[in-house]
């Protein structure tokens, strides 16, 4: 019905508006600064939570973890109440957290940011969503290349000690080249699902199956036609395709586009350049906004990753800490009150 195509298109677009809402928002530097450090103290508090419910054993629902994997001490989801998102949201923050690091000058508060920056690596690590380990990696190798390639390195180390060492981190992955996996994926997984997408995309091709009526949200609570197995598509661009079809995924990748490009811009108008600056980068990056531009750049990368795997936007809270971000992001290269970098 007209209710459940409008209820679609809130779900899609109404959390977009926050871009709007904090351009407004944002006066001056000032503004940008407190909703930059209140967001990163919100990750770190979420992920000091994930830690301890790994320590503690938190319960999660069997169907979590398939059944070769039943050992599997837990999965954090904090407050999110499902480590999927949580693993998105540390992915987003994690960047902003070594941003800081760099950016603030006091010995003190650079090895805080980086306490924060570990324990929120350390939180995503144990939410055990490959999906949010394969943004982590990318947002760490966009970053890593804006600003210092030490970082690559460290991170390459950093992923072969884990999976040398922690066994149930080696398992996770491991368990991706298996016979059970390829039979669970098949079976109710991720593959089942994508495929039946593929189906039902091919009765409409252009216009697709309708908003709110198959893959998301708003299709889980109304599930309006009878005898069809509904799920979540665990993929966000091909739940798009299937319920608005490729022009309404071509107009959303388009979009997206436009954000990527934007704000590769926006961080070249933000500050000053790396470039051509000598000293170590933990000191040349002190007080350059250009940095925290790269920071935010790198999260929502991570971000549309992730959203590849897993229906990332249909949280409310995620899809306006985005696009919150990304209206920060134009902030630095758009709006702020300075002569732009030339």
């Amino acid at each position: 019905s007209a209710s459940i195509a409008f209820a679609g298109y809130r779900a899609v677009c109404q959390f977009m508006l926050w871009f709007f809402v904090v351009t407004r928002l944002i006066e001056n530097d000032k503004d940008f600064m407190i909703l930059y450090f209140t967001i990163s103290i919100m990750a770190v508090a979420v992920a000091l939570h994930g830690v301890y419910q790994y320590i503690v054993r938190a319960p999660m629902p069997e169907n979590w973890v398939a059944q070769a994997e039943a050992t599997l001490r837990t999965r954090v989801y904090s407050i999110t109440g499902s480590p999927n998102i949580m693993g998105a949201l540390m992915v987003m923050t994690a960047p902003m957290l070594a941003a800081l690091a760099y950016y603030l000058k006091p010995l003190w508060l650079k090895c805080l940011m980086w306490g924060g920056k570990f324990v929120c690596c350390l939180a995503t690590l144990f939410t055990f969503s490959r999906g949010a380990w394969f943004g982590l990696a990318i947002a760490v190798v966009v970053f890593a290349l804006a600003m210092d390639r030490r970082l690559l390195l460290a991170a390459v180390c950093a992923v072969f000690g884990l999976v040398l060492f922690v066994p149930e981190i080696s398992n996770r992955i491991g368990f991706l080249f298996t016979t059970e996996f390829a039979e669970a994926n098949s079976t109710g997984g991720r593959g089942e699902r994508w495929e039946f997408g593929r189906i039902l995309i091919r009765s409409n091709p252009v216009f697709g199956f309708g908003l709110g009526r198959f893959g998301g949200a708003i299709a889980m609570q109304n599930q309006v036609i009878d005898g069809m197995n509904y799920f979540y598509m665990d993929n966000y661009y091909l739940k798009t395709l299937v319920e608005m079809g490729y022009l309404g995924l071509i107009a959303y990748l388009l979009l997206i586009l436009a954000l990527l490009v934007l704000g590769l811009r926006a961080i070249y108008r933000s500050d000053i350049s790396f470039n051509g600056q000598g000293g170590d980068p933990l000191v040349r990056a002190e007080g350059n906004l250009r940095l925290i531009a790269v920071a935010i750049y790198s999260g929502l990368v991570g971000v549309l990753v992730h959203c590849y795997f897993e229906n990332i936007f249909e949280e409310p809270y995620m899809s306006a800490y985005f696009w919150g971000l990304a209206a920060l992001l134009m902030y630095l290269g758009y709006f702020r009150k300075q002569k732009p970098a030339t």
